[in-house]
């Protein structure tokens, strides 16, 4: 089957058989049908598709796929493995698949902290009852970015990029100073003070800026790039498979 994790920057998919990935490409949203076309057409017996919808604007894509393929997607209405005590219904789809991958990688006496570095940085927590009680959301670095360009009238608009001083010397470099320190000391704040309140916490890093900010943490981690294509899948085998 496909697995299709639509994210609001680009959009991944991967190819699982035997409930092992075998294939996972990674597209932009122009990019994404004749991408998936041209994989449909080489794995041309799959005709199952798993997808977790944040970044489509409709569901015109979605349709589309629902034209020639069987279409599961993950809502709040799906049957979750995990007690949903968020006070709000409208939990994101891809926190529900983040926690419910975390929740395959723990065991029974451990608790999950997962830090997705997206477009937003989520943090999502699950006590030791398999209770999602809920957690923070905040810029990441691209909007951080962006803001710095958008909202003044001189900063330049800059790609990410891992300064090498504390000590910006130039604008540009005080830029990546200021957003990739400060993201970084965010995360290390956001984890130490979680590991405070639970000494059971393991924490997840994922996310597309997951590789740009993991060597400047101070606080242990589990790197799990592909955390949320293996909780898309895992939500498709728990509703097909329990009453």
């Amino acid at each position: 089957m496909f697995i299709i994790d639509a994210g609001n920057t680009s959009i991944k998919t991967a190819v699982i058989k035997d409930g092992s990935f075998i294939h996972i490409h990674r597209s932009s949203h122009e990019e994404f049908l004749h991408d998936f076309m041209q994989l449909s057409e080489l794995y041309s017996d799959l005709k199952e598709i798993a997808v977790c919808n944040v970044g489509f604007k409709d569901n015109t894509i979605v349709n589309k796929l629902k034209q020639a393929f069987k279409v599961f997607e993950i809502n709040n209405k799906i049957k979750l493995p995990f007690e949903n005590n968020y006070q709000s219904s409208t939990l994101g789809n891809d926190r529900i698949a983040l926690v419910t991958g975390a929740l395959t990688l723990i065991n029974k006496d451990q608790t999950a902290l997962i830090i997705d570095l997206g477009t937003c940085i989520t943090y999502d927590y699950v006590n030791i009852k398999r209770q999602y009680l809920g957690g923070a959301i905040s810029p990441g670095v691209r909007l951080r970015y962006q803001s710095l360009h958008n909202y003044t009238a001189k900063l330049p608009l800059l790609l990410q990029k891992v300064p090498e001083h504390l000590v910006g010397n130039s604008t540009e470099n005080s830029i990546h100073s200021g957003v990739v320190n400060g993201v970084s000391r965010e995360l290390d704040g956001v984890i130490n003070q979680y590991q405070e309140m639970d000494e059971n916490l393991q924490v997840f890093l994922t996310g597309g800026d997951a590789r740009l900010l993991e060597k400047q943490l101070k606080s242990r981690f589990f790197a799990q790039p592909d955390l949320m294509l293996k909780g898309i899948y895992q939500l498709y085998i728990y509703n097909n498979t329990y009453d």
